[in-house]
Formats: C-alpha cells, sequence, structure tokens
C-alpha cells in the first residue's frame, strides 16, 4: 500500500475549515438550545496560509539562516466508563496537553517547504532553515509518524493528511503547537484538530510497546492508515468518501483502520481503547494471523470459535498496550454523553459473562488479561506472563497453525512458545479453568471438550465418496424464551479436518437450509503448496460443491457454515436445528 503524500494548499481541509461544527444555539444532536458554553475557548485557531499570507513580509530575517524550536502538543481528553453504573463519557473538564510524538514538522513558507523535523517523546522540535523575502513563516505539524508509518488521513477530503499550523509572527526562536480538542461544553467549534493526534497517539503507543520488549516487528514494511472525519457517521452502507463507514473498523482488503468523527452521534478519537482495538485487528492480520468470519458480535453471543478469539484478543491486546483495564466507548445517547464498555480485571457480580467459554468474547478477553497481569489478588491467577510470550505465541506458532486461529490454536502456541514446563502450563490452565476452558493441549482444542467437537475428522477422500452429517441450529428454545443464532456463531458453524492423500479434493453439501462451504490450508506451506482460503461455494441454497488442488500428506480444512433462519431467498420455514450431509471425494 503506498501512502499519500500530504496534500498541504493547507492542512486538512475539513479540519481547518471547521466542517461540522456546530454553533452553541443549535444544540449540535447532543446540547438543549438554551446550552451556554461552560469551557474557555482556546486562543487562536488552526492557521491555513492565504494568498495574502503569501505576499507578506516574514517576521525573521530574509535569506539568513535561522533556528527555531518549540514543543508540539494535543489535547488529551479521558474517555470515562463506570462498570458499577454503567455510565460514562468524554470528560473534558479533565482535558491535558500531551506531546505529539515522532510526528512530521515542517517548516513553511506560504506553499514552500523550507525544513522538515520530527518531534522526540517530549513533543520537542528543532530547525534551522532560510527563509525567503516573501510570504508568512509558519510551523506545520502534520498526524504522521515515520517509526512506526502511521498517517491519519482524512477520507472526506481526498486523503489529505490531518495537520495543525501556527504562524511565526515575532522574531523569536521559540514557537509552540497545540493541536486544541475545540469542546466549548455545547459543541466542538473550528478549533477542533486534537481528534487526529490523539489517534496517532494511541497507535504509536501501542507500537512502541512492542519495539520497546524488544521485539523486531517490521512496521516499515506495512504502513498503516487511519481515516477519521468529524463527517464520519455509523450507517448501514459503506462509502467513506461521504463519512459512511459502518462503525469504527479495520479494513482487511486496504489494511486500513476507519474512525467515526461525528459530532453529537459518535466520536471515538479519544477512545483510546477502541483505537487500538482495531489497531490490534491491523496487528494480527498483518504479523499474524486471523481467521475470523467477521460479522456483528456481542457480549453473550455465543460465536464461532474464529471470531470469539479474534474481537477478544483486540481488546485484550488494548488493555495490554495501554496498560489499562477499562475498556470505555463514548458515543451520544438520548440523555447526551455517555459511554459502554467493561473491567477486563474485575468481572461484575451477576455476571456480564453469560456464556463463558472458548465462544465467548468477553471470555477470551479476560483470560488473556489474566495470563499477561501480575496480579496477585485472584486465587485461580497464578499467571504472570507479561507481554512478550503473547507476541511471540502470536506471530510464531499462532501464525504457522494448522488449526484455525482460535483460543485453542493459541494457548498451545503460548505453551509451545514458554517450552512447555508443567508448573507454566498448570498456571495457564489455571486461568482458563476460571472461564470454563479446558487444558488445551494442542491447536484442536484438546482438553476442551466444547471446542474439540467444533472439528470433525475425515478419514483421506478417495475415488470412492464419502458422506458425514452434521446438525446445525438456527435457533433454541427454553419454554417460551428462544435465542436465535446468527451465521458468525457456534450453532450454525462446523469444521471438518483430513489429510489428503491426493491432487483434488471435492466437498458437495445437501441442506433444506442455506448452507456455504470454504476450503482452507494452514501451516508450514512449503514449496507451492497454497496457504488459506482455497475457495468457497457461497450459493443461496444448501447444495454447494467445492473443488480444489490438494497436496497429498497435508492437512485441509473445511468450513460448514449455515444461515438457517437467515436466508431471504429460501422460502421454507427454518427449524429450530437441520442438517447438512457433506459428501467427500478425490482423484
Amino acid at each position: 500500500m503506498t501512502i499519500p503524500a500530504a496534500r498541504f494548499t493547507g492542512p486538512s481541509l475539513a479540519a481547518l475549515a471547521a466542517v461540522l461544527a456546530a454553533g452553541c444555539s443549535s444544540g449540535g444532536g447532543h446540547a438543549p438550545l438554551t446550552c451556554e458554553p461552560m469551557l474557555p475557548a482556546p486562543a487562536g485557531t488552526p492557521f491555513a496560509p492565504t494568498g495574502a499570507d503569501c505576499d507578506a513580509t516574514p517576521a525573521v530575517p530574509p535569506g539568513q539562516p535561522f533556528t527555531l524550536s518549540g514543543t508540539v502538543t494535543y489535547d488529551f481528553v479521558p474517555a470515562r466508563y463506570d462498570p458499577a453504573t454503567g455510565a460514562g463519557g468524554l470528560d473534558f473538564g479533565a482535558a491535558a496537553q500531551r506531546p505529539v510524538r515522532g510526528a512530521a514538522v515542517e517548516i513553511r513558507q506560504c506553499a514552500t517547504v523550507l525544513q522538515t523535523a520530527t518531534t522526540d517523546e517530549n513533543g520537542r522540535y528543532t530547525a534551522t532553515f532560510v527563509p525567503g523575502f516573501t510570504g508568512r513563516v509558519y510551523v506545520a505539524v502534520l498526524a504522521r509518524t515515520a517509526d512506526p508509518p502511521v498517517q491519519v488521513q482524512d477520507n472526506t477530503d481526498g486523503d489529505a493528511v490531518w495537520a495543525v499550523a501556527t504562524p511565526l509572527d515575532a522574531p523569536t526562536s521559540t514557537l509552540d503547537v497545540r493541536a486544541t480538542h475545540g469542546w466549548d461544553g455545547c459543541a466542538y467549534g473550528p478549533w477542533r484538530i486534537a481528534g487526529p493526534f490523539a489517534i496517532l497517539d494511541d497507535v504509536y503507543t501501542a507500537a512502541h510497546r512492542l519495539l520497546a520488549l524488544p521485539r523486531d516487528v517490521p512496521f516499515a514494511s506495512f504502513p498503516l492508515a487511519v481515516n477519521w472525519s468529524p463527517q464520519n457517521v455509523p450507517s448501514s452502507y459503506d462509502d467513506p468518501a461521504t463519512g459512511a463507514i459502518g462503525t469504527t473498523h479495520y479494513d482487511p482488503a486496504l489494511r486500513q483502520i476507519f474512525v467515526l468523527g461525528a459530532d453529537g452521534i459518535d466520536t471515538d478519537e479519544f477512545d483510546r481503547e477502541v483505537v487500538v482495538h482495531e489497531w490490534g485487528h491491523y496487528f494480527t492480520d498483518t504479523f499474524s494471523r486471523a481467521d475470523t468470519t467477521g460479522g456483528a458480535h456481542s457480549f453473550g453471543w455465543v460465536l464461532d470459535p474464529r471470531t470469539a478469539f479474534d474481537e477478544g484478543l483486540a481488546s485484550a491486546l488494548a488493555a495490554m498496550l495501554l496498560q489499562q483495564t477499562i475498556y470505555a466507548d463514548t458515543y451520544w445517547g438520548p440523555a447526551g454523553m455517555d459511554a459502554g464498555g467493561w473491567d477486563v480485571e474485575n468481572a461484575p457480580s451477576p455476571t456480564d459473562d453469560p456464556s463463558p467459554g472458548p465462544f465467548s468474547e468477553l471470555s477470551v478477553i479476560r483470560a488473556l488479561w489474566d495470563l499477561y497481569d501480575s496480579g496477585t489478588n485472584e486465587p485461580f491467577d497464578g499467571a504472570a506472563l507479561g507481554l512478550a510470550p503473547i507476541h511471540d505465541a502470536l506471530v510464531g506458532p499462532l501464525r504457522s497453525s494448522i488449526a484455525f486461529t482460535t483460543i485453542g490454536s493459541f494457548i498451545a502456541g503460548l505453551k509451545q512458545t514458554l517450552g512447555n514446563v508443567a508448573a507454566t502450563n498448570a498456571a495457564i490452565d489455571g486461568v482458563l479453568a476460571h472461564y470454563d476452558v479446558g487444558p488445551i493441549t494442542d491447536g484442536w482444542g484438546t482438553g476442551d471438550v466444547a471446542l474439540r467437537a467444533i472439528y470433525t475428522d475425515v478419514a483421506a477422500p478417495t475415488a470412492t465418496p464419502a458422506s458425514l452429517t452434521a446438525t446445525l441450529s438456527a435457533f433454541t428454545c427454553q419454554g417460551a424464551f428462544c435465542v436465535s443464532w446468527a451465521w458468525n456463531e457456534r450453532p450454525q458453524n462446523q469444521y471438518f479436518v483430513f489429510t489428503a492423500s491426493g491432487t483434488t479434493a471435492t466437498i458437495t453439501s445437501t441442506a433444506t437450509q442455506d448452507v456455504d462451504l470454504e476450503a482452507y490450508h494452514f501451516g508450514s506451506c512449503a514449496g507451492s503448496t497454497p496457504c488459506g482460503l482455497l475457495g468457497g461455494a457461497w450459493g443461496p441454497t444448501g447444495n454447494e460443491t467445492i473443488s480444489f488442488a490438494t497436496a497429498p500428506g497435508e492437512v485441509y480444512l473445511v468450513a460448514l457454515t449455515g444461515w438457517g433462519g437467515y436466508d431471504p431467498h429460501n422460502p421454507v420455514p427454518s427449524p429450530g436445528t437441520y442438517t447438512a450431509t457433506l459428501t467427500f471425494s478425490s482423484n
């Protein structure tokens, strides 16, 4: 992926033109009509050069070297969530200036870059330049870092890189630059520019926690673009150029992150755990492996274990990398600012995890956190592994796992990374047991009966077709209470595993409900053997066929996914349970 160059007719036009800045009298969708601003507006607004600025005389002697230093900061706004009350929001009253670290600095005169620099860990920059005879000099700071290569760009403004600028209007050797949050107690004003730098700092923090282990993560080979705009709104469709991004998410096809920013609706730029959760998806997709089905997910869902692990891992990584236990996701509700979230350390009573185990996203979050942390106040938690072995298991054994990426293959890889020491394995198993996960011994989940049961072993396919029948479930009822199972939940999924004896394999399905088939091959993938998804059959019926090349002796996976109860093409009413018969053959 090529990251676009900074577009600097000014910094991002949306930032400096105050797109979507709402006046207090309008309420902004989140404040009453009579709202009175309670917070003082910051002095000045971000600078964008005009034609008059380009014709002005510089404030420092032209044609002579001049050295300028300063500190670049952004307004950090804490996102709060109280697990006891379930309430929260952005705490603008506790906002504080934090350094903008590792960011690109440009000394500009009109459209000409006179010199560049990079801020240090304290946000300091120094640059020596020779100004021309015409044009107002200013310092522009881009929401871009080189280590790791990340930029925060405006997807509604041609992917322009967000930036903040301050003019040099006196012959002083010091000029500070501040990216302000712009909230006045009622709405955002034209100085709303801290958001992109808050996002940049979250990503910088996450990456440098790994680099400081130390671990040689090749971030330079995989630049990351994060898309944020005040126009980014929740939507049922995807049109990033207009701000319709669905929700805050990571797009693996683009290897980019999209972040909500609509004032009065949902702004995620200060929700640190949300941002790093999505960065966690970028990390696992790029440097580890993620076999997730995707789709909607929520606590209490009995998810396909690939999805439960992927989502749980991303949230657990956010807690580890930011070193904070409260996950806060703020938004505006009918009563104003609010938040949702959870505590990775302390589960409430009654528990917020109604279906614990390997199919629970929340179980994965808390289990991984307990394996990482050094707390000693929980009798079941004798593990304090830290971040290094978790990273090493992700980029090593999990990446090359023959099985799908689930809590099972991760734990097997983690134990392998730690040398399969009996005492360490026992401590890991103690944590897992607390979350209703069995003492896993291999990547297939052996040791946890429920997880191992999602895999069905199939004899090597031959020219003589062999059939197996799987039972899937669209919903289950206890009395008058019924729960529907989505296509990405465990009751609608089953895996089949075989070792190839021929050079091709053909699998067909027969079912009264719509089902899909997907074939995968993982592991070493030596020579010309392909890895990952080999093909799929995603038609609207239960009768599907998939054929793919195989290498004798290699292990292959077939994922069966049912859409019972969710298929608009199938007029047959969905039963609670239904069967799908799979036939395996090979040449």
